[in-house]
């Protein structure tokens, strides 16, 4: 038979259910927003198409700089300064970059899909496995 624990532990935090959600999806970066300034243009990245592997994380890097995970049906939009910029989506396995030029005032549309390549079929019927294909493109 098994000892019983009896006690409570003092060092242990509990959080409830709010703060678990905002360590899983990160910062919320929708309530910060605004007045857009004309000098600056706005990107926004959005990951909602049918043949999306929706459970796969995508980092996304603007920069050089990590952004935070584009989520399946939460796009994610912030202001960059006017120029060229390097867009780089990561699920992980593969990446795909992507050069934008943005213009002062432009809102800047990006989709993301994160879903299986035209060979990923054959890979897992033969397989068992197959590798996810990343793309950015401009909308």
């Amino acid at each position: 038979m098994s000892p019983v624990v009896t006690g409570v532990l003092d060092d242990v935090e509990v959080l409830d259910l709010d703060a678990l959600r905002r360590a899983w999806d990160g910062a919320d970066h929708t309530t910060t927003r605004s007045t857009s300034n004309i000098n600056s243009a706005q990107l926004t990245v959005t990951r909602n198409a049918n043949g999306d592997f929706q459970d796969r994380q995508v980092y996304l890097y603007v920069d050089d700089e990590l952004w935070g995970k584009v989520k399946y049906g939460k796009p994610l939009s912030r202001e960059i300064p006017p120029g060229r910029h390097t867009v780089r989506a990561f699920n992980t396995l593969v990446s795909h970059t992507l050069q934008i030029d943005a213009v002062p005032g432009e809102h800047v549309r990006l989709k993301c899909t994160n879903g299986m390549p035209t060979v990923g079929w054959l890979m897992m019927m033969f397989l068992h496995v197959t590798a996810l294909r990343v793309r950015l493109e401009r909308e």
